[in-house]
């Protein structure tokens, strides 16, 4: 039986996965690859933004709480969220195996509708339209990783296989992200020692596949020239894209750039000899965070109109989320901050707690967790906020 101590160290861990290794929207450190960053945890509760306005707290945000004895020891988040029910995964190291779990916003039932057959991970679970997609693969880190992107209808409890693919030099399988009824993901494949990238659109409701752009880095030398696709967001007209780019042997930078979905010319909105944490927009503003620092500026312009700066600038402001003239975001592992874009005052959406997720978005709903890393006795609470409640 595992002590208290192992139990909260897992728990953190976990809520370091699900938070931003799963994702690894971070400070690019590694040669072509995002990695983790790596967050100062400590329990203290005066945590604040810079902001020009402060107000009460919002009745935006509806709360769900439930407890059950399988989310003890692990971290848990809403991947999926409709009108009747919200869906998650959730991994369990003593047994190897990952699951999927959905629970009724009526009743609080929890529910199990699928477990991993041959001890694999299910990553970056999201949904469209009653249906969950996520990416699955084998738990040891090997060079080359087969990965498959897999599928299941929540009304008939259909599973399918929808694509598959190998990361190979250790490159990591893709992340699966969801906007507007379509999943996007990034994949990876290296042919003569030249990686190429290709940033990839399916439409569900009509199968249909797109490959939106391709990008290529040259290995084959002693030094690496070209461009490197690491993660994608899916924003209302094309997909923003981070990339690591190799211009000279000596000279390296991180972009984001927008690739239309009409697949016309791509748009480089922003440069950096950093890198960034996180991004997203929509038709009128474009958002990045740096650690300890979110800003927002104009997207036709590229005029800062907001930037805000964390207490502790050694903290990640991360997950942006626009909805009906509002963004959303993560300070740290603490708490969720609302800005109204309109006029840049801003709200607590939570207070600060250890340990909150990321947030994640389906359709007209946002949504992040709670749960105690101190004292984990299987009791999660959901948050979800609906583009209606938001207005």
């Amino acid at each position: 039986m595992q002590t208290n101590k192992a139990k909260i160290t897992w728990i953190l861990v976990s809520v370091v996965i699900i938070s931003v290794g799963v994702f690894r929207l971070s400070v690019i450190n590694r040669d072509h690859e995002p990695s983790s960053v790596q967050q100062s945890v400590s329990y203290e509760t005066n945590l604040t933004i810079k902001e020009p306005v402060r107000e009460a707290l919002p009745y935006s945000v509806q709360p769900y709480k439930l407890k059950d004895k399988t989310l003890i020891s692990t971290f848990v988040a809403p991947s999926y969220i409709n009108d009747t029910l919200v869906a998650f995964e959730r991994d369990v190291s003593e047994k190897s195996s990952s699951y999927i779990d959905v629970f009724s916003r009526k009743n609080k039932v929890i529910k199990n509708i699928y477990q991993t057959p041959n001890k694999e991970i299910i990553n970056s679970l999201v949904g469209v339209e009653n249906k969950l997609y996520w990416v699955e693969y084998g738990r040891d880190s090997e060079k080359d990783t087969m990965w498959t992107i897999k599928s299941l209808d929540l009304q008939n409890n259909q599973k399918k296989v929808l694509y598959r693919g190998v990361s190979g030099d250790y490159t990591e399988p893709p992340v699966l992200r969801v906007f507007d009824n379509q999943i996007s993901w990034i994949e990876k494949k290296i042919k003569n020692h030249i990686v190429y990238s290709t940033a990839i659109i399916y439409k569900p409701v009509s199968n249909e596949l797109i490959r939106l752009a391709t990008t290529e880095l040259d290995e084959s030398g002693s030094q690496r020239k070209g461009t490197f696709m690491v993660i994608q967001r899916p924003v209302p007209d094309g997909l923003l894209v981070q990339q690591s780019v190799f211009k000279t042997p000596s000279e390296k930078s991180y972009e984001i750039v927008f690739y239309p979905y009409d697949q016309t010319d791509s748009i480089t909105l922003l440069e950096s000899n950093q890198g960034v944490v996180d991004f997203t927009a929509d038709q009128e503003w474009f958002v990045w965070s740096e650690i300890g620092k979110i800003s927002i500026a104009d997207r036709k312009t590229g005029e800062i109109k907001y930037e805000f700066e964390a207490k502790d600038k050694d903290l990640t402001i991360d997950s942006p989320f626009i909805m009906n003239d509002h963004l959303y975001y993560r300070y740290s592992m603490y708490q969720i901050i609302d800005v109204d874009l309109i006029n840049g005052k801003t709200k607590d959406l939570s207070v600060p707690r250890l340990s909150t997720s990321k947030i994640f978005n389906t359709g007209n709903y946002l949504g992040f967790s709670y749960m105690d890393a101190r004292n984990n006795t299987g009791e999660v609470e959901f948050n979800i906020i609906a583009a209606e409640q938001s207005k």
